[in-house]
C-alpha cells in the first residue's frame, strides 16, 4: 500500500453527506476530480490523500493514441504522463486498475464432469473521486459527529 498526495480543483456543490452522514464527493467530470500532485499532505479543504493498494496500478487513458496512455505505480508519472494526452490537449483521465474477483474457467470433460482449468485475473477500473480522502473536511455531516 502506498499513499499520494495532493489537490482536487472543484467546487462545494460536489460534496454532500449521504443518509449516514458520511461525505461522498461527486464531481460531474473528470476536470472536478483530478488529483494534482504534491509532496505531502496540505492544509487546504480540497488537499487529498490517495491510497495504492497492493497489486493496483494507475492508468492513463490517452484521447488520441495509445502511446498517450500506460500504466504506473506512482501517482506523480501518471499525472506527468497524463498532461496534454487528454482532448485538445487538456489533462487526460487517470483511473486505478484493481484486481476484482478472479474468473475460474472451466470445460467439460468426456464424461459429461466440469473440470476446473484455472483462473483468469479480472479488472476493474476505479475512479479517483471514489478513493480520495480528504484530508482536511470532516468524515462525517455535522448531525452525525
Amino acid at each position: 500500500m502506498e499513499t499520494f498526495y495532493g489537490r482536487v480543483h472543484t467546487l462545494e456543490m460536489f460534496f454532500s453527506y449521504d443518509a449516514d452522514g458520511k461525505l461522498e464527493f461527486k464531481p460531474f467530470n473528470t476536470a472536478y476530480g483530478m488529483v494534482h500532485p504534491s509532496e505531502g499532505p496540505g492544509a487546504d479543504l480540497n488537499d487529498v490523500e490517495l491510497v495504492l493498494n497492493d497489486g493496483e496500478y494507475f492508468q492513463v487513458h490517452g484521447f488520441y493514441r495509445a502511446s498517450d496512455g500506460g500504466n504506473f505505480l506512482n501517482y506523480g508519472d501518471a499525472y506527468r504522463k497524463a498532461l496534454g494526452s487528454g482532448e485538445q490537449g487538456s489533462i487526460a483521465d487517470i483511473v486505478i486498475v484493481a484486481p476484482a474477483e478472479p474468473r475460474v474457467v472451466t470445460a467439460l470433460a468426456a464424461d459429461g464432469t466440469e473440470v476446473v482449468m484455472g483462473q483468469n485475473t479480472q479488472w476493474r477500473t476505479v475512479r479517483l473521486p471514489e478513493r480520495v480522502r480528504f484530508i482536511n473536511r470532516p468524515a462525517t455531516g455535522p448531525e452525525t459527529a
